[in-house]
């Protein structure tokens, strides 16, 4: 009986031991709220924001993945968006009117360079969906959010490398 009482002694001590840390960086302290003089509603309605963004990121996220990058007004050459560490890094700010707000999404997008000079091989690779060199790189796309009509959108978007 004394082993069995030791290993589980062990599992629960190194268990409770692992489990802090990991309970203290789940907690997340939106960013420009939740101060001593903010109502319970004002902060719910705060981290409501927060969550309309980080939804509006994904979706800005997939339409880049799509190939809309030229139509949401940011660089062509970016074919691929995905969101590092699954967001838990952004940094969302909703300014004290709650009209607009700032946010800093991490990600790691795919760049897809046009391989030149033209040429029959390269027009064949790009007929077929080639014809581009790919890379990933880790950067940051810093945005500007506005509420129009109760819905957040991306008023500017600028991609940065890290």
């Amino acid at each position: 009986m004394k082993p069995d009482s030791t290993r589980r002694s062990f599992i629960r001590k190194t268990g409770a031991a692992l489990s802090a840390p990991l309970a203290a960086a789940a907690v997340v302290v939106p960013a420009g709220g939740g101060g001593p003089g903010d109502s319970l509603a004002e902060r719910l309605a705060r981290l409501e924001d927060v969550d309309a963004i980080r939804v509006l990121n994904q979706a800005f996220a997939r339409q880049v993945s799509a190939g809309e990058a030229e139509m949401l007004g940011i660089d062509p050459s970016i074919g691929g968006v995905m969101a590092s560490e699954f967001g838990e890094r952004d940094v969302i700010e909703i300014l004290s009117d709650r009209q607009t707000a700032t946010g800093v999404m991490y990600c790691t997008v795919q760049i897809e360079t046009p391989i030149g000079p033209s040429c029959p091989l390269v027009e064949m690779a790009r007929e077929q969906g080639g014809g581009v060199v790919r890379r990933t790189e880790a950067g940051v796309f810093e945005n500007l959010y506005v509420r129009r009509d109760g819905m957040w959108t991306i008023q500017r978007s600028t991609y940065r490398r890290l």
